[in-house]
């Protein structure tokens, strides 16, 4: 019998989902495991898991938002991993941990000071077949490091600068360099240490990189005109633009992926305040609002499998998921989760 490696722990499409969510939410989103969701939320006071049904949630590892927070986190089985950064320090303090699902067993993995020093930045964190994978920048450059699940074998296997919005699977690394007025899409591989150039784009820049259905997808943002969402193929072919902004006075950005889709962020006119969310089939087939008039502000969506979970504030350090909810992907099935 064949078995490709990598291609396992959860199937090619939930590496896929687990991969784009931590870029498109750098890392500070809702992993999902068994009944229960996991993040990190300064209104329960740590790491908490919910049930997906938003019938109860119980807070698993207290932090301290006055000194600490939680900049990455990712699940596998029983297993919660999670960075936890001292932010009082400038930096560089950051300790890769896990714990089990029920908040014991509290272990170090290891520490950031182990990825070659400098000031440190863990921007990403995924498991593939209890192999840890952490994305961390130094200095302007973007590092992928892989090690077991207790910190042994720990390698770096990816290192370049103007590596933007960088995918981690267990079988490539895909980013964007951005330039004064062009871009490229690259693909590393980690068996022969190559890198290949997807698309070169001009008078233009990219980001928000991720994968759906085995296709890259990303924003284009021309240096004249509005933004546009644009699928391509790993190898570089049958290029597409899924998604143009008609709208002078209104603005996205991709913030979910799908097998069959991604999700736009896209506010009303006029508001930085007011959103909706539409769904982009990756087919080309009609763009739908799925959820309208949503107040979260600053949000994080991620893809759970059938669902989608929007965080409010998932990126800031002092107020990271005051609310979150849960819904299906067409925005039926609304559950708001109990944080207090």
């Amino acid at each position: 019998v064949l078995v490709l490696p990598g291609l396992l722990g959860g199937g090619r499409a939930a590496q896929e989902r687990q991969a784009s969510n931590a870029a498109l939410s750098y890392g500070r989103g809702v992993v999902s495991s068994g009944d229960y969701d996991y993040l990190y939320s300064t209104s329960v006071g740590g790491i908490c898991r919910v049930k997906r049904d938003g019938s109860a949630v119980e807070l698993i590892r207290p932090i301290d938002s006055s000194t600490y927070w939680v900049p990455a986190l990712a699940v596998d089985g029983d297993t919660v991993f999670f960075v936890l950064d001292d932010f009082t320090d400038g930096g560089g303090a950051s300790e890769l941990r896990s714990v089990r699902a029920d908040g014991s067993e509290e272990k170090l993995v290891t520490a950031s000071s182990a990825f070659g020093g400098g000031s440190q930045t863990i921007s990403q964190l995924c498991v593939y077949d209890h192999k840890v994978y952490v994305t961390s920048t130094v200095n302007g450059s973007t590092q992928v490091y892989t090690m077991g699940a207790d910190g042994s074998g720990l390698k770096m296997i990816f290192n370049q600068s103007n590596a933007s919005s960088p995918i981690v699977l267990s079988d490539a690394v895909y980013y964007v360099a951005n330039f004064d007025s062009s871009y490229t899409l690259m693909a590393w591989d980690p068996g022969t240490n190559q890198v290949r150039t997807i698309y070169s784009g001009t008078g233009a820049s990219a980001g928000a990189l991720c994968m759906a259905g085995g296709r890259l997808v990303y924003t284009e943002y021309p240096s004249s005109g509005n933004m546009s969402v644009v699928s391509i193929s790993t190898d570089g072919q049958d290029r597409r633009v899924l998604w143009a902004n008609m709208s002078d006075d209104a603005y996205g950005h991709v913030a979910a992926a799908s097998n069959d889709a991604v999700y736009l962020v896209f506010y009303v006119p006029g508001s930085y305040e007011v959103w909706n969310l539409l769904r982009v089939p990756l087919d080309g087939s009609d763009v739908q609002t799925v959820a309208q008039n949503l107040t979260y502000y600053n949000p994080t969506v991620c893809d759970m499998g059938g669902r989608l979970v929007i965080c409010e504030n998932g990126g800031d350090i002092s107020g990271a998921n005051m609310r979150v909810m849960s819904m299906s992907y067409d925005g039926t099935s609304q559950v708001t989760y109990p944080l207090g």
